[in-house]
């Protein structure tokens, strides 16, 4: 049974607390719109591939932000689920995702292979939601259910569960409703067929227990519905109200001397450069929106109100301390030193270390922060080099005594990444094969170019003193390069106006693509279908000129 929502001065101080601690927050984001996806779930084998290191698989774990140019595999047993602003992915086994992009207004994804169902949850008048496949584009235009196949000859199966969609190849575009499926067969003179949705089978009722979680939960009463990951709160937590912040969640279970951002690690991650990656199940939400207050000797989490929108992700929010003699915060590689940071309570300022406001390093001295005395410290080389927080503490109590007195950056924080810091664990994971990661897609919207790799971004990252590139700053570095712009994925532009074949319906049933294997393998199948009307296939039309692919050889990013 869910609590009522709370009412009256609660609500109104929680919304004050949480708009006075954020919005140092969203000044600092104005630079670019970039987001990121949570990976929230995952089961049996699955693989991450960064779009800065793009040589390195590593094992898929949750609570690791996906952003554009990053891909992600699962292996014969692997399911995944993926979290974003108004948006929700589920990765069957086999199937290989990546995001081309990923920002508040456009998502973008490709499936090269394999099978995915998308839950559009909100979408803005503004928004653009696309899957390109290798044969078609798929324009995503309202809330609803979406599921797609791709076999391993590049075929698309589309099924529009629930809502609007529009499929788009080789100059023309089809639109689909609620109940139609959409079969294209064909590469370069694609063909397609429209049919009836079948019924549900084992995968799709899978992503519906899945989806149940979130309308069981009792957290999005006290908190934004556009925070990630506060379905995970209920069975790991509970919620009571306190006079000064109204509603807060508090974990249970937690060890003595447990305190926020200590059970995880630090990664690299452009353009927001140093973000907290949470080992504890819950820890998505907690640690990228809202803020931290001891309340009668236990931690509490004050969330983000429910009647705030657009509410924007942090890599983390917290205060980093150095600078004073003894820590030796220069910026650099090697050497020693050691890096602490607290979490935030609401009334403390943000200081980010990304966006324009962290251009030049300077330090907070004069400053109260609540939670300074619970500050977590490690040595600098175990911080850099990703080491998880709770396995490489400093309990030194005169380093600790330091921390008292020591500083707090403003800016970006003085301590160089290394390509260890790319990587949530060390362990190298299966790639997917060869002919799946170099599959070209089609696609209408253009994407911005893949993030320059690594090892070219770590001079300019020096050169900004440890400030994180900005999305302008990659992609001056990409061109710039030898290789020059290029997308995440090939991609196969659905605009071509020089080209007299157009998207036909198929002719015949001959030549019609496998089913999708997991549905194959449901006994669903064997059930006998309602009598359906097919319906009759849209006209054939051109699609818009706004945000189309031109069919020159280097698209433009948008």
């Amino acid at each position: 049974m869910k609590h009522s929502r709370p009412h009256g001065v609660a609500v109104i101080l929680s919304a004050l607390f949480v708009a006075i601690a954020a919005a140092p927050t969203a000044r600092a984001q104005q630079d670019f719109r970039q987001t990121v996806a949570r990976v929230a779930f995952v089961q049996g084998e699955g693989s991450f591939q960064r779009g800065d290191d793009p040589e390195s698989w590593q094992p898929l774990a949750i609570n690791v932000p996906m952003t554009i140019g990053d891909r992600v595999w699962t292996g014969a047993s692997g399911r995944l689920e993926l979290q974003a602003p108004g948006f929700r992915a589920f990765v069957a086994p086999r199937t290989e995702l990546t995001a081309l992009n990923l920002t508040e207004d456009v998502q973008q994804y490709s499936v090269a292979q394999g099978t995915a169902t998308f839950r559009v949850t909100s979408m803005d008048d503004e928004d653009e939601l696309e899957i390109d496949t290798p044969n078609a584009a798929i324009s995503l235009e309202r809330p609803g259910i979406y599921r797609v196949f791709v076999d391993a000859a590049g075929n698309t199966r589309f099924a529009v569960r629930l809502g609007e969609a529009r499929v788009s190849a080789a100059g023309g575009e089809v639109a689909l409703r609620t109940g139609e499926e959409m079969i294209v067969t064909g590469i370069e003179d694609p063909e397609y067929d429209v049919v009836a949705v079948p019924f549900a089978d084992s995968w799709d009722r899978w992503v519906r227990s899945r989806e149940q979680r979130r309308h069981e939960v009792v957290a999005y009463d006290y908190t934004s519905t556009d925070v990630l990951g506060a379905e995970d709160l209920d069975a790991y937590g509970d919620w009571e109200s306190v006079p000064q912040y109204g509603r807060v969640w508090r974990p249970r279970s937690v060890a003595a001397g447990w305190a926020p951002y200590r059970i995880g690690r630090w990664i690299w991650q452009d353009p927001w450069g140093w973000t907290w990656v949470s080992s504890e199940p819950w820890g998505w939400a907690p640690y990228h929106y809202g803020r931290w207050v001891v309340v009668s000797s236990r931690w509490c989490w004050v969330p983000v109100a429910p009647n705030v929108r657009h509410v924007a992700y942090a890599p983390a929010l917290v205060a980093f301390v150095g600078g004073g003699p003894g820590w030796s915060l220069t910026v650099g590689v090697g050497g020693g030193g050691y890096v602490g940071w607290f979490p935030l309570a609401p009334r403390d300022p943000f200081r980010p270390w990304w966006g324009r406001q962290a251009s030049s390093p300077a330090y907070d001295r004069n400053v109260a922060y609540t939670n300074r005395a619970y500050a977590t410290v490690m040595e600098r080389s175990a911080f850099v080099s990703s080491r998880p927080a709770q396995m490489a503490p400093v309990r030194d109590v005169s380093i600790m005594r330091q921390l008292q007195s020591a500083p707090v950056v403003r800016g970006p924080l003085p301590v160089l990444p290394t390509r260890d810091s790319l990587r949530s664990t060390a362990i190298a994971a299966p790639r997917p094969p060869e002919n799946v990661i170099s599959r070209s897609v089609s696609a209408r919207l253009a994407p911005p170019p893949a993030p320059p790799a690594f090892t070219r971004k770590v001079e300019a990252i020096r050169e900004g003193r440890g400030a994180p590139l900005s999305p302008q700053a990659s992609n001056a570095l990409v061109a710039r390069s030898s290789e020059g712009a290029r997308p995440a994925v090939a991609i196969r532009p659905v605009v071509l106006p020089e080209r007299k074949v157009q998207f036909a319906p198929r002719k015949d049933a001959e030549g019609a693509p496998p089913p999708d294997p997991i549905r194959a393998r449901s006994r669903d199948l064997a059930m006998p279908q309602a009598p359906a009307a097919r319906p009759a296939a849209p006209e054939v039309a051109a699609p818009p000129a706004r945000e189309e692919i031109r069919t020159e050889s280097k698209p433009e990013a948008r």
